[in-house]
């Protein structure tokens, strides 16, 4: 199985990076924290580096794009092509539904 990944950022200062990780290439996985006072994730341990799951939006927008996936404010990032139509609620964000009879309620007027 292959999952989109972010390479483990153990300073700050360094830039996002992502990449197609397979788990069979994975030697162990643990739990690591930059600081002390960050938050746990699950870090996937190959020979080629060490990577997690992407965990902000914005990443998994950038990082998905060439998958068709869009991000729809700030709070939702949409495969595009699942979207069977989207109606504007007056003053209170638009409804996207989805083909399969889903809906998400999304705070940004579309």
């Amino acid at each position: 199985m292959i999952r989109r990944m972010k390479k483990l950022q153990l300073k700050k200062s360094q830039k996002f990076e992502w990449k197609d990780v397979d788990l069979k290439d994975v030697n162990y996985i643990d739990k690591w924290q930059r600081s002390g006072h960050s938050m746990a994730v699950l870090a996937y341990h190959t020979t080629n580096g060490s990577y997690h799951d992407l965990d902000i939006l914005a990443e998994a927008a950038a990082a998905l794009k060439d998958e068709g996936f869009i991000m729809v404010g700030r709070t939702a990032l949409v495969q595009e092509e699942k979207i069977e139509k989207i109606q504007s609620i007056e003053n209170n964000g638009s409804v996207i539904t989805f083909k399969d009879g889903t809906q998400l309620h999304v705070l940004k007027q579309m």
